[in-house]
């Protein structure tokens, strides 16, 4: 009789280990999967941040890209009137201005979002672009027509 009920309370605590454990392995794989779905969750919202930035900033460049065309044609139409030599000149550097612009919208049009960090480092590059083209059309006659890059 000692013996059986040795093997029932060793039976009973073999059990009792066995279902305790099961529920914490149990609510540790919940856990896991409740961590996998708040993840994916914000990982989903933070793309779609990235991907309204970036929306928002396009269209922001398409106003500057209007700008800049719109400069350009001012330009060529003030350049027609120039002398033979500073005429050939300034269409050189207006056609390398407007080569740029059209570069310029190229490359955003076929950028491609990978991430926020990559997002932030082509935005900088490309708005420092963008300045630069903007004040070489603005500053286009203070130039001296001599040094053409």
């Amino acid at each position: 009789m000692k013996k059986s009920t040795i093997v029932i309370t060793t039976m009973t605590m073999m059990f009792a280990f066995t279902a305790l454990s099961c529920d914490r392995t149990a609510d540790r794989m919940e856990r896991a999967q409740t961590d996998v779905i708040e993840a994916e969750r914000d990982v989903t919202i933070a793309q779609a941040e990235i991907e309204a930035d970036a929306k928002i900033y396009r269209l922001e460049m398409a106003s500057e890209f209007n700008e800049n065309d719109s400069a350009i044609a001012k330009i060529k139409e003030r350049i027609k009137s120039e002398e033979p030599e500073v005429k050939a000149s300034h269409e050189v550097r207006i056609r390398d201005l407007d080569r740029t612009n059209s570069n310029l919208k190229r490359q955003i049009d076929n950028y491609t979002i990978t991430n926020r960090d990559h997002w932030d480092s082509f935005k900088e590059e490309f708005t420092s672009a963008m300045d630069e083209l903007g004040n070489s059309l603005d500053n286009f006659f203070s130039r001296p027509t001599s040094s053409i890059n």
